[in-house]
């Protein structure tokens, strides 16, 4: 939890809702909270905590809630977010503002934001959707879909080509190596691979 805690601290510091002066109390998968002290920078008319911060407060903490919960190389976006505003906060309030699941899935994830004095008194209820925007491939996935939808022959040729490309790093790794043990293994590694290509060619 210290670990998720000190990750959005540190990209709460990079991002437009550090203004609001807000601070992450803990953070974890299923719960985040943080909390700030309403500003006159950041009120409207009145003295009052503007919307549009109460907003901008869940909806960092949503995203980064989401981003706790996000696969591995995967992004997230904002798709939906509702406001309800319940009772106004005034300069000088402490508000604080905790985030919790309703949703966790493959594609969306949905998350609650409670906004609420720190006598408990309740300020705003947002609820958002974050859509989870998927990660490149792996690279041998990545290389496999050039296969697809194409007969053994091309197949054969592309790979060919594929043993080609890599005989020619390997001369170039070579031509920078000092070592002369580990030039003479990626020349042979080279050599290797085009005769693999010799082969498959010779079978297209």
């Amino acid at each position: 939890m210290a670990d998720n805690l000190e990750l959005i601290e540190r990209v709460l510091g990079q991002m437009f809702p550090r203004v609001l002066g807000m601070k992450i109390l803990e953070a974890s998968q299923d719960r985040i909270s943080a909390e700030l002290t309403v500003t006159p920078e950041i009120c409207t008319t009145g003295q009052v905590l503007h919307g549009g911060a109460i907003m901008t407060l869940a909806d960092f903490l949503g995203a980064s809630a989401t981003f706790l919960n996000l696969p591995r190389d995967a992004g997230t976006t904002t798709l939906e977010s509702k406001t309800n505003f319940i009772s106004a906060a005034k300069v000088g309030d402490k508000v604080i503002a905790t985030t919790e699941p309703v949703h966790k899935g493959k594609s969306t994830q949905v998350w609650r934001t409670t906004v609420t004095h720190d006598n408990g008194k309740l300020i705003a209820i947002v609820t958002q959707t974050q859509m989870v925007l998927e990660g490149p491939p792996p690279p041998e996935q990545a290389i496999a879909r050039f296969f697809q939808g194409k007969s053994i022959e091309e197949q054969k040729a592309l790979l060919a080509k594929l043993k080609h490309s890599g005989a020619a790093v390997y001369r170039m790794l070579a031509a920078q190596e000092p070592d002369e043990a580990r030039k003479k293994a990626l020349l042979e590694a080279a050599d290797r691979e085009v005769a693999n290509a010799k082969t498959l060619e010779d079978q297209a």
